[in-house]
């Protein structure tokens, strides 16, 4: 075959088809910083030798098997997107100063293209910046959990709503002045992040338990 003929499996009668090929995610080194060569299915799949197509391993997907599949396609309460573009945006989670991932696809980004997650959907901006929450509406690896209503803890004198200089999970990023933490259900409730809805404790009430009635307890 050509030098480009990357199959393992030849049929001497030329019976057989070769399947599409991707960067390899697994594969073994040629030399100390050269690796992930191109492979059918991107060894990620089994190629049918008839129809010429992949059949990927769970968890991948594409004509190759050639990108990581978001879980459960982000439940549809999310976008899925590539590393290279979850590195330039400043609401994909862990939050961070936005930065980029590319230009080296032979090399440390050859992944660039290859690893997606989810980015979830959110009713309010989600970042570092004033005005902007540290957390989205909807979370999680697949974004199939809810949060719930945040308001500020009316048994403190702090404002546990005020994330400014408060690192963000995933220590990557710090909030700006006027930067907003998410707190479900005021610390006064329980969330349930499957609905998104508040269970207050007894003596509180509202959407985000965040009232108190002559039923709390003074401490």
């Amino acid at each position: 075959g050509a030098d480009s003929d990357i199959a393992y499996h030849k049929a001497p009668d030329c019976s057989k088809r070769t399947c599409p090929s991707g960067r390899a995610w697994a594969d073994v080194p040629t030399t100390a910083t050269s690796a992930h060569a191109l492979a059918e299915c991107s060894n990620m799949g089994t190629c049918d030798r008839a129809k010429g197509t992949c059949t990927c391993f769970t968890g991948f997907e594409g004509g190759a098997c050639n990108r990581m599949a978001c879980p459960n396609a982000c439940s549809g309460h999310g976008q899925c997107l590539s590393v290279k573009q979850l590195a330039t945006m400043s609401n994909a989670l862990p939050l961070s100063p936005t930065t980029t991932y590319t230009g080296f696809e032979t090399t440390t980004t050859w992944d660039s293209e290859m690893i997606y997650g989810c980015v979830c959907d959110s009713s309010w901006n989600v970042g570092l910046s004033s005005g902007e929450r540290q957390e989205p509406e909807w979370f999680g690896p697949n974004c199939s959990l809810r949060h719930c209503p945040s308001a500020d803890d009316p048994r403190t004198s702090a404002d546990e709503t005020d994330c400014n200089g408060v690192t963000a999970a995933g220590g990557q990023g710090t909030g700006a002045t006027g930067n907003v933490c998410h707190v479900d259900c005021a610390n006064r409730g329980l969330c349930d992040y499957t609905t998104g809805k508040c269970k207050c404790f007894e003596g509180y009430y509202g959407q985000s338990c965040n009232l108190q009635s002559a039923l709390a307890h003074s401490s």
